[in-house]
């Protein structure tokens, strides 16, 4: 099962706090992927037996390419010879043919090295994009990719009721990808590690990762997935190079966002409230402190994070500041959760956030304490307490 997907707002809610940056639409996509089975071979560093030893340099060092030449050399058993040799040819150090010895590169690497190695067989997966043919970095692999097996999403890896938009290219896999990729001088860095060797696709699956596009005022694409905290690079430079992805994009219809939030907020029952642009392009709707608490209310974690709706965004906003508050100690009790938050410096970043998009005073982790306490939220608090 792969694992939940991570709430569309996070993506906003990092997109907004740029600075000189103006978002404007969500689009969150199903990018498609080539998974990639390989086998390859990796050799494992072994002592040499002491007569495998003594034969191998005989060969290589003294010209004794001959079986019965060795037996006499050494005035060994010729049934110990002939294991010796059969072992040393089933590794792949030798090969032995009418009674000839001839090494292979492996024996002689092995022979230039002093230690005998033995090739196990590794498998893997890689990741291709499929608009450019390019293999994923290696960052992305560091937590999980999170890719699904079919463009379509199951609602229990949901955490909110995002939908997403399917992107598609005719392009077909060619085993030459991963050939080009093993021979890349840094491929290191795309997670195919240096001692691999003898590297061979054995079977590949178009995967889909779950991506958040966001559209900025000039057009550009800002990319959020799972595998990067904040930003995806790879995935940003993908889009500066393949039109149809701005395409997809652009055919999708722009709505007005005072009309569109107009109408949402008549139907939501939410109370009174005014929508208006923020200096820094974001829409904002301030809601009475009502708007606030539990159902048929907006929970107060919603307090300044963001309603989407027809790929636009809106803040929701309160101009108490207690409420604020609370609400920042709420969410970064929720943060404590996160499985890429394991100490209090990993909560105490992510806190500031939190704190700067409420405008109020970041909470202290006694504070944060205190508050799980008087909530009876012993969950969260015995979260908190277990960060190192």
């Amino acid at each position: 099962m792969a694992p939940v997907i991570y709430p569309a707002r996070r993506a906003v809610e990092h997109a907004v706090a740029l600075p000189g940056v103006r978002p404007v639409r969500l689009f969150p996509v199903l990018w498609p992927f080539w998974q990639v089975e390989i086998t390859a071979n990796v050799y494992e560093e072994q002592a040499y037996e002491v007569i495998d030893r003594f034969l191998v340099r005989a060969v290589v060092e003294g010209g004794v390419d001959d079986r019965d030449e060795l037996i006499r050399f050494f005035g060994l058993e010729p049934p110990l010879v002939d294991r010796c040799l059969a072992f040393l040819s089933v590794i792949g150090h030798l090969t032995v043919e009418r009674g000839r010895v001839r090494m292979t590169d492996l024996g002689l690497r092995s022979v230039r090295a002093g230690v005998r190695y033995e090739p196990k067989e590794s498998r893997q997966k890689l990741l291709i994009e499929r608009f450019t043919g390019r293999p994923l970095p290696r960052g992305h692999y560091q937590t999980s990719p999170g890719v699904l097996p079919n463009p379509e999403v199951p609602d229990e890896l949901l955490t909110d009721r995002t939908r997403f938009l399917s992107l598609f290219t005719p392009v077909a896999f060619q085993s030459q990808m991963i050939n080009d990729l093993a021979a890349r001088s840094d491929r290191t860095e795309y997670n195919l590690p240096g001692q691999l060797r003898e590297i061979r696709g054995i079977a590949e699956q178009d995967v889909y990762m779950p991506v958040y596009l966001i559209e900025t005022d000039n057009r550009s694409l800002l990319a959020y997935t799972a595998a990067v905290t904040g930003r995806d690079p790879f995935l940003e430079a993908v889009c500066r190079d393949v039109p149809a992805i701005h395409m997809k994009i652009e055919a999708e219809r722009r709505e007005n966002p005072r009309d569109l939030w107009t109408a949402w907020l008549a139907s939501s029952r939410l109370g009174p409230g005014q929508p208006r642009q923020l200096p820094n392009g974001v829409w904002r709707v301030t809601l009475r402190p009502a708007a606030f608490g539990g159902p048929p209310k907006l929970p107060l974690s919603r307090l300044g994070s963001f309603q989407l709706r027809k790929h636009h965004f809106i803040q929701l906003w309160c101009e108490d500041v207690e409420l604020r508050s609370r609400a920042t100690s709420e969410r970064a009790l929720s943060m404590t959760r996160l499985r890429e938050v394991r100490t209090r410096a990993d909560l105490a970043e992510r806190i500031d956030g939190v704190a700067a998009q409420l405008e109020v005073t970041p909470p202290s982790f006694a504070q944060l304490r205190d508050y799980a306490r008087r909530e009876r939220l012993h969950d969260r608090l015995a979260s908190l307490e277990a960060l190192e």
